[in-house]
């Protein structure tokens, strides 16, 4: 999204939409409405601007607990009332988002073993999928070049800019 925006300025495309990169609630404020207040807050400053829309990257708050699944499975699973069963992404179908697509390489971290070790303390040893406590997906270990490697999936998410606010 960054690139792609840095590109467009560079070539004097005008932007056609406005992106969230973040919105993070310290646990100890959860359950009070704020992701609502700061979803409506990004809509009407993307309505300012005289954008139509807000895109966002979403992080799905449960996909960390089944890494192995792919994204596009944990998307599709919903409750018996048609939500999201993901809290986060529930949150943003409530505040009147659309689930658009998956993401499939929102973020890559690409660093040598040691840093690895030193970041999770788990001792990255063996070659293949290392389940890494909080990712998304697995991480990519590859001792013989001593490197690791790991690529994020998110979700799209489109809301419609508005005026209104909280």
């Amino acid at each position: 999204m960054l690139t792609w925006a840095c590109a467009d300025r560079r070539h004097g495309r005008p932007a056609t939409a406005v992106s969230a990169l973040e919105i993070t609630v310290d646990p100890a404020h959860r359950g009070r409405g704020l992701s609502y207040r700061m979803l409506d807050g990004l809509r009407a400053a993307a309505h300012r601007q005289g954008h139509r829309e807000l895109v966002a990257p979403v992080r799905p708050t449960a996909k960390q607990q089944r890494p192995e699944l792919p994204m596009a499975d944990h998307i599709g699973e919903l409750r018996a009332d048609g939500l999201p069963a993901d809290p986060w992404l529930r949150v943003h179908v409530r505040a009147g988002g659309t689930v658009e697509q998956v993401a499939p390489a929102s973020m890559t971290v690409s660093a040598p073993l040691a840093r690895w070790r030193e970041w999770t303390g788990l001792p990255f040893d063996r070659a293949g999928e290392v389940r890494v406590p909080g990712a998304l997906a697995p991480v990519h270990c590859d001792p013989v070049r001593g490197h690791a490697v790991y690529v994020e999936p998110n979700v799209w998410v489109r809301h419609r800019a508005t005026g209104r606010t909280v």
